[in-house]
Order: C-alpha cells, then sequence, then structure tokens
C-alpha cells in the first residue's frame, strides 16, 4: 500500500534526480542500495528514513526543508 507523504516525496527526489540526468543505478549506488530500491523510493513504495533523505537531498544539492515545502504544497 502507498502512502501518499512517501509518494509525494517520491516525486520530489523524481524531479531532482531528472535535473541532475542521474539514473535509478547511480542514485542507489551513492547511497549504498540497489536501483530498485531507489526506484521504489521515487514510486513511494520504499519508506526512508530521515539520513536517507538527508543523503538524497546532499545528493542532489537541496535541503530537507526544500523537500518538506514540496510535500506541504503538493500533498
Amino acid at each position: 500500500m502507498y502512502n501518499e507523504y512517501y509518494v509525494t516525496m517520491g516525486k520530489f527526489f523524481k524531479i531532482k534526480r531528472l535535473a541532475q540526468k542521474m539514473t535509478y543505478e547511480q542514485v542507489g549506488e551513492s547511497l549504498n542500495h540497489s536501483k530498485g530500491w531507489y526506484y521504489d523510493v521515487e514510486r513511494g513504495k520504499n519508506k526512508i528514513y530521515l539520513k536517507e533523505a538527508k543523503q538524497l537531498c546532499d545528493l542532489f544539492g537541496c535541503t530537507l526543508n526544500d523537500m518538506q515545502e514540496f510535500i506541504d504544497t503538493n500533498l
């Protein structure tokens, strides 16, 4: 079952990944996960911990605040 919060978070990270022209594999490897794990993050299927969200924000050059504002606006 998908949670709207995680689906919206996944949309945020998808936008950021595409802006960086990165693949699922590149992102997954950067966080020591598989590309499938990251694909599921973007779909909102995987719940992620704050630490992983911070790592993704660092990778994409954004902040946790940016992520939360996107979620608040789009939920």
